[in-house]
């Protein structure tokens, strides 16, 4: 804890052009120790890790991410060579508004009902879920690739206040707010490269063995509010830095991890999910939104 103690608190860019800063604190002396001693789960030895190169700042600026449902752990190589996934049409989408980076990912989200016995791809229905808004559009369909993005573009703007200046609906898409306390985000596409492949599902155990202690885990089925689901996402870049967690708040902060092991998923619950609270030793980046 001798790092911690110098540290008081650790400042956020809120975007790659944006002047305005924040500060997110971090764990105190007296916090939840990173590493618990209790946890049973261990990663292989003979995952090569990145362990010499700096993990802050390891990541490019980011302001939003944006999830399409897939029902998926794992995906094609590439973000548009998923068929069938409306990542073929948004792959290459940016937002009108300059509001830096938007990360657009293939995920494990349910999808609605005759997803994978829709053969013509113009007819299956997706959901797109926007983090850290926790707004998400449901029944989504391939045609509608125009009036999604003018939805994402307007629900990017820096100026969104999370409310009234959503639509209730886009091209037959409902839009809903989730309502999640936060949402927890796991790279697992083996495809890509095994290491997240084999990390992100011993992960998403020990993060839900905690969350379910303190009735926070939400699944699928699940839709009561103030919970948190772990999904999984396509390549978000850094596979080095295995397990890679990117963490979504309520409040509107994004918290990208690396080098997360099993030992850190009690103290990742209980300090940065519930409290708010960072271990900066484990950060690649981090913002916190304006909206």
């Amino acid at each position: 804890m001798g790092f911690l103690s110098a540290v008081k608190s650790v400042r956020l860019s809120a975007g790659s052009k944006s002047n305005a800063d924040e500060v997110l604190p971090v764990v105190p002396e007296d916090g939840c120790d990173l590493e618990c001693s209790t946890c049973t789960s261990k990663f292989s030895s003979s995952l090569k890790l990145d362990r010499d190169t700096p993990l802050w700042g390891s990541v490019k600026p980011w302001r939003k991410h944006i999830l399409i449902a897939t029902g998926k752990s794992d995906w094609a190589h590439g973000l548009g060579d998923e068929a069938g996934s409306l990542t073929t049409v948004l792959a290459d989408w940016s937002p009108k508004a300059d509001v830096g980076r938007v990360i657009v990912s293939n995920s494990s989200l349910s999808v609605p009902a005759g997803y994978f016995e829709e053969t013509d791809y113009d007819k299956r229905l997706s959901n797109i879920l926007v983090l850290p808004t926790m707004y998400e559009a449901q029944g989504v369909s391939l045609k509608a690739s125009e009036s999604v993005a003018n939805f994402l573009s307007t629900i990017a703007k820096p100026e969104h206040d999370g409310a009234t200046s959503i639509l209730d609906e886009i091209d037959g898409a409902k839009i809903v707010h989730k309502g999640h306390k936060a949402v927890i985000l796991l790279c697992s596409h083996r495809t890509r490269d095994k290491r997240c492949g084999v990390t992100a599902p011993i992960l998403k155990k020990e993060l839900e063995l905690n969350l379910r202690e303190h009735d926070l885990l939400r699944d699928a089925n699940d839709n009561r509010p103030g919970g948190v689901p772990v999904i999984y996402v396509s390549h978000v870049g850094g596979h080095k830095f295995a397990g890679n967690v990117i963490i979504y708040r309520d409040t509107g902060e994004g918290i990208w991890m690396g080098l997360v092991e099993p030992q850190h998923c009690k103290a990742i619950v209980e300090e940065t999910i519930i409290k708010g609270r960072v271990y900066p030793q484990l950060l690649r980046g981090a913002f916190k939104s304006d909206w």
